[in-house]
């Protein structure tokens, strides 16, 4: 038997602005292993395909982890699965920052410390996967159809933010030494998590545990396969643009590690201010359908792309990606509002564990193509994202459900409580 247990409006403005932190959290980590990473990772020897599996193994886990944690928050609740996660991020990320000085103090080679990153950055795969999509799915049960592209974008302009932030904080930072920024960006995401175990609602439980334990939803379910091939592609596109831009610049520019590291930062700065706008100031004021997020965000990523790839200075690269993260504003929120709207009240954890599961492939996949064809040539990674995006334009305007909106009642959370 279902029981009601209000969450007050007040009470999920709360939950929003600290579920708000904690996305902030992964994506101002994420700026580590985008900027500083792979040029000091190159640096001390490790090859262009070696850097890539780094990231690999870590986006398997999340691939294959996702969905798991998804059901589970179904389960047993969002906030535990979004605060494993985040504990998890911290504690990896830091132990990644001893890694790389045991290495420098010569107490381990560099064989030893490429197994230890695979290994640390695995472990945060497998068992800090889930905030993502706890996360989403927590937002998908407190809110109405109407609102949720408006506060799926606010999450996501988290991200926007950290963008912003994290590149400025970590291209100071690395002026103090090339270790500083895992030191601090662990401890940042530590200090979010203590601040959501605190401060972040949730009154609401599932009342019937093994109906929803019987959720078996797959990737294949035709409600969400659309949403899952585009999620795999808009993924391989960022895997392209963010793990090689350090390494694209350096080569490209003739950079040292600081300097590749201090102007991809100013890349990412100029692209996070650019995804902030959209998603902050635009998409949750007007709450648009997914086909359409999806058909706009695709063709700015094709052109964002084109003039990347032909642009002769960094201030044009910079103005380039910008573009992109005005494409990567619309298809984010476009993606998760309409897997949140195509499936039942039930599935939403699930479903949310699918669609990151898909994002992660996309990485999986990287050092396999775009890691490759780097090594051939700096630009052809890039026409590869310039023919997935089309990929995703033919999609977005083929399948006429991107603008449908499926109806059931507001007032009720995924587990049968009122919200």
């Amino acid at each position: 038997m279902s029981t009601s247990i209000i969450t007050t409006p007040s009470e999920r403005k709360l939950g929003f602005r600290v579920l708000f932190l904690g996305m902030f959290a992964i994506g101002t980590g994420q700026t580590l292993f985008i900027a500083v990473l792979p040029p000091y990772a190159r640096g001390l020897g490790l090859s262009t395909t070696e850097i890539g599996l780094i990231f690999s193994l870590s986006a398997l886990g999340w691939m294959f982890m996702s969905p798991y944690w998804g059901r589970k928050s179904d389960f047993i609740g969002r906030k535990s699965i979004i605060l494993l996660g985040l504990f998890i991020y911290s504690i990896t990320t830091i132990l990644m920052g001893f890694e790389f000085k045991l290495h420098n103090d010569g107490f381990i080679g560099l064989t030893s410390l490429f197994v230890l990153l695979i290994v640390t950055r695995a472990f945060f795969g497998f068992l800090g996967s889930g905030s993502h999509s706890a996360s989403m799915a927590y937002v998908a049960d407190r809110t109405t159809e109407k609102e949720r592209s408006g506060v799926m974008a606010l999450m996501g302009s988290a991200f926007a933010v950290s963008g912003i932030i994290g590149p400025a904080l970590a291209s100071q930072a690395i002026l103090l030494g090339p270790l500083v920024p895992y030191f601090l960006f662990g401890s940042i995401t530590g200090v979010i998590a203590i601040l959501i175990w605190i401060f972040l609602p949730e009154k609401t439980k599932p009342s019937i545990p093994a109906k929803v334990h019987e959720v078996r939803l797959t990737a294949f379910d035709p409600r969400i396969l659309t949403f899952v091939a585009m999620g795999f592609f808009i993924s391989q596109t960022q895997a392209i643009v963010m793990q090689l831009i350090a390494m694209y610049l350096q080569d490209k520019f003739s950079y040292t590690v600081i300097e590749a590291t201090f102007y991809t930062g100013r890349v990412l700065i100029l692209m996070g201010v650019a995804t902030f706008i959209v998603q902050f100031f635009i998409i949750r004021k007007i709450s648009p359908t997914p086909g359409f997020l999806l058909r706009i965000g695709s063709i700015f990523s094709i052109l964002a792309l084109l003039a990347f790839i032909f642009s002769t200075n960094l201030y044009y690269m910079s103005f380039a990606l910008a573009f992109y993260g005005i494409g990567g504003a619309l298809m984010g929120p476009g993606l998760f509002t309409g897997v949140s709207l195509g499936v039942d009240k039930g599935e939403q954890g699930a479903a949310a564990g699918i669609l990151v599961s898909a994002y992660a492939a996309g990485f999986v996949v990287n050092p396999l193509t775009g890691m490759k064809l780097f090594d051939i040539s700096p630009d052809y990674p890039y026409f590869l994202g310039i023919l997935l995006m089309f990929l995703c334009l033919v999609i977005a305007i083929m399948d006429k459900r991107l603008n449908k909106e499926v109806k059931y009642d507001d007032d009720m959370d995924h587990s049968g409580h009122a919200v």
